[in-house]
């Protein structure tokens, strides 16, 4: 008897399948790990973007010699805004600012405008008001007075898919030292 040699048709069908399937899980495996670096790329600039503005707001607020802020009876502040008078005398106000499309967090002073968020990332919108960014006051007898800050930054210009939406609440309560 001759023995033949190669394979018949359904043994090829079979490979190709088995090869076009681990294929696809390979594929898929690659996107998904390249789709989270990104994800978590942008959660790292959104994130960094607050912590450094909270932790600016939080150290001064917390030197100040003084804060102001117009308050509402429910303790939230007329405006988004809130102002503190330095240990130097200077006055330096905290707000939401526009700036070129871009919802920004900017202290603003004699000394000009700093922002405290990059064009990278928005406080979403293209105004600003109490969603933005909101200042709520608390001033008890005998209490220093103190401020809760609270905004949410997302990634500006994300795409609609909400795997690659990159958005972060920040929250704090903050007491001035000393008031004088």
């Amino acid at each position: 008897m001759r023995q033949q040699a190669g394979f018949s048709l359904i043994e090829l069908l079979v490979a190709v399948a088995i090869i076009a399937g681990l294929g696809t899980i390979l594929v898929q495996a690659f996107f998904t790990t390249t789709r989270s670096g990104i994800k978590v790329d942008k959660l790292t600039d959104v994130k960094q973007n607050g912590e450094y503005a909270m932790s600016v707001m939080e150290r001064m607020i917390r030197n100040a010699r003084s804060l102001t802020a117009l308050c509402t009876s429910d303790g939230a502040t007329a405006i988004p805004s809130v102002a503190i008078f330095n240990l130097d005398g200077y006055q330096t106000t905290f707000a939401c600012t526009l700036d070129s499309g871009v919802t920004r967090i900017a202290s603003v002073s004699s000394f000009g405008t700093e922002y405290l968020t990059s064009k990278a990332v928005t406080l979403g919108g293209t105004s600003c008001d109490a969603d933005s960014l909101a200042f709520y006051c608390t001033s008890i007898v005998q209490v220093p007075k103190s401020v809760k800050v609270t905004f949410q930054i997302s990634q500006k210009g994300t795409s609609p898919d909400a795997f690659e939406k990159a958005s972060t609440s920040f929250q704090t309560s903050i007491a001035v030292r000393s008031q004088q």
